[in-house]
């Protein structure tokens, strides 16, 4: 028996030294939480990741993730609301006040972010991409630009009612675009996006131009927000508008090119108004969403911003002039307000891309970014040049696009802004990229007014 005990010790103590022990290494690691502001929202996003174990022997390394999904959710901090009603700017808003946007200077379609955003975004001409809508850790395109492929103008929503400082597949029109079913019992805006596309992002013919610009003047809208200067713009689109008593908020629209993109554009809108007069215009947007695309620095944009207002000067335009951005944009560059020499300043909110805010709080959102983009850029004047709500997409939080929900959303933001808003867009847009929420086409809204 003790022989066999002394075999079996001998035996195990020689495959003990034949065979090397394992060399185990183990170390915990947590990362940082992470915060990101959304700008189409200006609500912040934290996202704290699980603590990783990794487990190294024999020089092969194991990572373990000790913790569950749900430990990844996102911790959404947004404004705070501000319910107050914006007082509005007679300067801003007077029709007598204010008179006289993608690709390249030829204009052509860029892709639907946006874009918020897309959002994205989110421009008729070149529309957002909205606005863009964006995931709530990244930025989104506006939900109004143009398909690479034809040449078109953005088509952003915008043409609302400023705070003041003392105020915290060819296809016609009705085809080309589908729109959002509704019993038409809201209140109209003060302006909508428009955008002279069809499904197949080719231009509208003259005759479905003006049977929309009909369709948009029988709601009582009497404002029109243009992105760019394609489809018959100075031939066709401003006289037809001129002639039916509209007001255009005029796009210059900055593509992937940089802002010299507009060069073009704006010698044809030089060119218009000199031989035809400024009187139809409510007001020019120089860029929409250029920065948040990130096709201008904003330093590059405010020095095109002078450049522009001084040639429309000598060209006898004496109405105003802005740029539109997310409201993160301006608080998070205010010398775009301040040194750019804009005579108010162009917002594009959109409620979807806060995961906290449901549809019946986009108007307490919409005037919330509106307040708050006011005090960051000395009480400028802050107008909504395009915001709306998708009938159609990806659920966001509590965001569920629905025709009902938009219509509920729709309604709070005409209430909350006493119409004073620009709405994103007179036909749903399915010359658009889908988006990464899969809403970018889904902002038609023309038929929910009265």
């Amino acid at each position: 028996m003790r022989i066999a005990n002394f075999i079996s010790f001998f035996v195990f103590f020689t495959i003990t030294l034949a065979v090397p022990v394992p060399r185990l290494i183990t170390r915990i690691h947590t990362a940082k939480p992470e915060t990101v502001t959304n700008t189409y929202t200006t609500g912040t996003t934290t996202v704290t990741l699980p603590p990783v174990e990794i487990f190294i022997s024999n020089g092969v390394t194991y990572t373990f993730t000790l913790s569950s999904e749900a430990a990844r959710a996102p911790t959404t901090t947004t404004s705070v609301f501000n319910d107050a009603s914006p007082t509005t700017s007679s300067q801003a808003t007077s029709d007598n006040t204010a008179q006289p946007a993608q690709d390249s200077g030829s204009n052509q379609h860029a892709a639907s972010s946006s874009d918020a955003g897309s959002p994205s975004a989110p421009q008729q001409s070149m529309p957002p991409s909205s606005s863009s809508p964006v995931q709530s850790t990244s930025q989104e395109t506006s939900a109004e630009s143009p398909s690479a492929s034809s040449q078109v103008t953005p088509t952003s929503a915008s043409s609302s009612s400023p705070v003041s400082s003392s105020s915290s597949s060819s296809q016609t029109s009705s085809q080309s675009s589908a729109q959002s079913s509704g019993s038409g019992d809201i209140p109209a805006p003060t302006a909508i996006a428009y955008s002279p596309y069809t499904n197949s992002g080719s231009c509208k013919d003259s005759s479905s131009i003006r049977s929309d610009l009909n369709l948009i003047k029988s709601k009582g809208v009497n404002k029109v927000r243009l992105y760019g200067t394609d489809c018959g713009l100075f031939d066709t689109i401003l006289p037809m508008a001129k002639d039916m008593g509209f007001k255009v908020n005029q796009g210059l629209w900055i593509s992937s090119q940089g802002v010299d993109s507009i060069d073009d554009a704006l010698k044809q809108l030089i060119n218009y108004g000199q031989k035809n007069g400024w009187d139809v215009f409510d007001f020019i947007t120089v860029g929409n969403e250029a920065v948040n695309s990130g096709y201008v620095k904003v330093d590059d944009l405010i020095s095109k911003i002078k450049s522009v207002k001084s040639q429309l000067k000598d060209a006898g335009y004496n109405g105003k002039i802005t740029t539109s951005e997310p409201s993160g944009t301006f608080i998070n560059n205010p010398s775009l307000c301040k040194s750019s020499g804009i005579d108010f300043v162009g917002i594009n909110p959109h409620s979807y891309f806060d995961t906290m805010v449901s549809a019946d709080q986009a108007g307490s959102f919409v005037v919330s970014q509106q307040s708050q983009v006011a005090s960051a850029c000395n009480h400028m004047d802050v107008m909504i040049t395009e915001t709306g709500y998708p009938s159609k997409g990806d659920t966001n939080g509590k965001n569920v696009p629905s025709q009902e929900n938009q219509k509920e959303a729709i309604k709070s933001i005409i209430e909350k802004t006493h119409q004073q808003v620009t709405i994103l867009t007179t036909h749903n847009d399915f010359w658009k990229d889908p988006g990464p929420h899969g809403i970018e086409q889904y902002f038609g809204a023309v038929e929910l007014f009265s």
